[in-house]
């Protein structure tokens, strides 16, 4: 069974690094019945508001929160994994 379910860390060094997040990570998830592609890295909260337009599940990680328990918080939100004919 295909994991529906993202981790976007940002990168050491990288231009998001340098951005201001309120968050460390942003754990996502798709709820929907369709694929939909996302824009990886993030550099921006417009890009992070972007991702929810798309009705997209987000979760703000903040320092000290466990990966584990954020991806579990999403997958609670999601929801039973819908039916998909295809993958990417």
């Amino acid at each position: 069974m295909e994991n529906h379910f993202w981790h976007l860390e940002k990168q050491t060094g990288s231009p998001e690094d340098r951005a201001k997040f309120p968050f460390r990570d942003l754990v996502v998830g798709n709820p929907t019945d369709e694929n939909i592609k996302l824009p990886v890295p993030i550099y921006t909260m417009e890009e992070v508001e972007k991702i929810k337009e798309l009705g997209i599940i987000t979760y703000e990680m903040q320092e000290g929160e466990s990966l584990a328990e954020a991806l579990q918080k999403v997958r609670d939100q999601v929801g039973e994994e819908p039916e998909r004919t295809h993958y990417w």
